[in-house]
């Protein structure tokens, strides 16, 4: 697996780690990321491997079994985080269009009452997000802290059954796990556990 030369470990780390502060203060709000010349192994998206090249490090873990071993070696070559079991990921890659990406969910670690915090982030990986009710598709109604009154955002390659184990996962807040779901076409968006989805297809 080749080290990743043409992303600046300072630079484009920070540039990206602040589109991912801004989605994720405003979620539902469709970010992206400045270009960069990465080649992530497939399935690894470039959107999926700029979040793990922005937010991991050596202290980081992380679960991206489903994704494969190129994309566990990938993560671990640029980043210098530590591949574990899902039960101890601090983030966890997934792809948002398997419906076995439920079950997996279920598993991440949501925290524990005295440290909620500690709950992981969920990155999935989809194939587009529009505003568009026409793009087909599930269209997500958002509400909650950081949105005014509701937003929408339509998700195309995203399960509905994923949602599902999401909002299950978020039930006991604080304890919970926060995602960032990005698409093939390198947008991104956020949805912090605090965030209440609703979800219909169009």
């Amino acid at each position: 697996m080749i080290r990743e030369t043409a992303y600046h470990e300072i630079f484009d780390s920070q540039r990206h780690f602040r589109t991912l502060l801004d989605a994720m203060a405003r979620p539902g709000k469709i970010d992206r990321f400045a270009p960069v010349a990465i080649t992530p192994p497939p399935p690894l998206t470039n959107a999926a491997a700029c979040t793990a090249l922005a937010l991991l490090d050596s202290d980081s873990t992380f679960d991206a079994a489903s994704l494969g071993p190129d994309a566990i070696r990938y993560v671990q070559v640029n980043t210098g985080a530590r591949a574990v079991p899902i039960a101890e990921a601090d983030f966890v890659f997934l792809d948002g269009g398997d419906v076995a990406s439920a079950e997996r969910i279920a598993a991440a670690r949501a925290g524990i009452p005295t440290y909620p915090e500690t709950g992981a982030t969920i990155v999935l990986q989809v194939s587009r997000m529009s505003r568009s009710s026409g793009a087909g598709g599930l269209e997500l109604t958002l509400s909650g802290p950081g949105i005014e009154t509701t937003t929408h955002v339509v998700i195309n390659g995203l399960q509905a059954r994923n949602l599902e184990s999401l909002a299950r996962r978020n039930r006991e807040f604080p304890l919970g796990v926060d995602a960032i779901v990005t698409a093939d076409d390198g947008g991104i968006i956020c949805l912090p556990r605090t965030t209440r989805v609703s979800w219909a297809t169009v």
